[in-house]
């Protein structure tokens, strides 16, 4: 089994989530304490997020320049209560780094060869406002760049990854950004990738937010290379699982 360390370091501190009194907090029991922890996943995490689920925390860092923070944990990762109950990660800027491991080791293979050039780009001339930042530009074997949006996937079903887990603005510009790439004869690329180990396949969640559904599907149409990525995560780090797809 090969671990790819999580994008922060330290201890697993394990604790078990007590409330979160909003998008951004999570009160949590570690011991005989009661701690607050930052909660980087700002979707519903309806099956993880539930008093009494199990969280693993890290020790927030000091950064160098900046204040203090309030919280002096992050919950990394909190356990299922649907069972096989596998622990999820809750960090989506992870996402992109898994997604350059699994390029490194040829695991994407619409993607064979390409490289990372940049990392958060803006794309010039498009008029799209606001332009959203696209996770990585790639660069193929033949010169192309190649612009690849990543999207962590959390909330499953029945063995299936389901995204978006809340209505995504955000999701539906980067779908039409990377679908007007697509007609132009542009290359572009969209990776769901599950950072969790139960899956087998992902789908948009119509349920949750249709209008990402329909958008999906017509990027697909249009040339969009859409792919499917299964990770499973583990208290000390994430494992590769390999693609799966996208249904």
């Amino acid at each position: 089994m090969r671990i790819l360390p999580h994008r922060w370091p330290g201890a697993p501190v394990f604790a078990t989530l007590i409330d979160r009194p909003n998008r951004f907090l999570a009160l949590c029991r570690s011991g005989h304490r009661v701690v607050e922890a930052h909660v980087p996943d700002r979707g519903r995490c309806l099956d993880l997020l539930v008093p009494g689920q199990p969280l693993v925390l890290v020790e927030a860092a000091p950064q160098p320049g900046f204040p203090p923070r309030r919280t002096r944990y992050t919950a990394l990762l909190a356990r299922a209560r649907t069972p096989p109950s596998p622990w999820v990660c809750l960090d989506p800027g992870g996402a992109p780094r898994l997604v350059a491991a699994a390029l490194e080791r040829g695991s994407l293979a619409p993607l064979a060869g390409c490289t990372i050039a940049a990392r958060e780009v803006t794309l010039p001339r498009l008029r799209l406002r606001p332009r959203p930042r696209i996770d990585l530009l790639l660069r193929s074997p033949g010169g192309a760049e190649i612009p690849c949006e990543v999207k962590s996937v959390g909330a499953a079903r029945d063995g299936v990854a389901l995204f978006p887990d809340a209505p995504t603005l955000r999701g539906l510009r980067h779908l039409a950004l990377l679908s007007r790439l697509a007609r132009r004869g542009l290359p572009a690329a969209l990776v769901l990738c599950a950072q969790r180990g139960d899956v087998h396949a992902i789908a948009a969640d119509a349920g949750i937010d249709a209008a990402f559904a329909r958008a999906l599907r017509s990027a697909r149409r249009a040339g969009v290379l859409v792919m499917g990525l299964a990770c499973a995560a583990h208290p000390e780090g994430m494992e590769l699982l390999g693609p799966v797809p996208v249904v």
